[in-house]
């Protein structure tokens, strides 16, 4: 698999954008304060807001283990960071840069953990039963929507079929 292709899979699994960014981990390494951050390694540089913008905005696949190390291309072994954040994580030791490949696992991981599963996926036996509601008509006198009615209508209509 392409370094292309595994991008394109992994922005239809996890969406389009950095995962550096959407995890956080620039603040979190600030928190940390045990590498250098993305921030000093951008004043560092010397990029310009130009520069910093064009970075930001161009995608890479990252892999989290190296290819030299034996990693393969494929969305378990990548990330998709912009063109900055990947030249600021290559520009760490391997110690540090782990660092922030743990926190891109992490942030693999929950968002595997948080997807949205349809009905029709599921895999147990189960009922639906479908309930027409409708709230009633505004109270006539003030023109508003009268809650403490709806919510009599609702537990009538609920308790009628929690005793079928």
């Amino acid at each position: 698999m392409s370094n292309k292709q595994a991008r394109n899979n992994l922005e239809k699994q996890y969406g389009k954008g950095c995962m550096f960014k959407k995890a956080k981990i620039e603040d979190k390494i600030e928190q940390k304060k045990t590498i250098k951050t993305y921030k000093q390694f951008k004043e560092e540089k010397r990029y310009t807001g130009k520069f910093i913008r064009l970075y930001e905005s161009q995608m890479n696949y990252h892999h989290l283990v190296h290819k030299s190390e034996g990693g393969e291309t494929s969305i378990e072994n990548g990330a998709i960071v912009n063109s900055l954040a990947h030249i600021y994580m290559h520009s760490l030791p391997r110690e540090e840069e782990e660092i922030i490949n743990n926190e891109l696992r992490e942030y693999k991981r929950q968002s595997d953990e948080c997807k949205v599963v349809f009905v029709d996926d599921l895999d147990f036996d189960f009922r639906v039963i479908p309930m027409e509601f409708k709230p009633s008509e505004l109270d006539k006198k003030k023109g508003k929507y009268d809650r403490a009615k709806e919510m009599g209508n609702f537990k009538k209509i609920k308790k009628e079929l929690e005793d079928r």
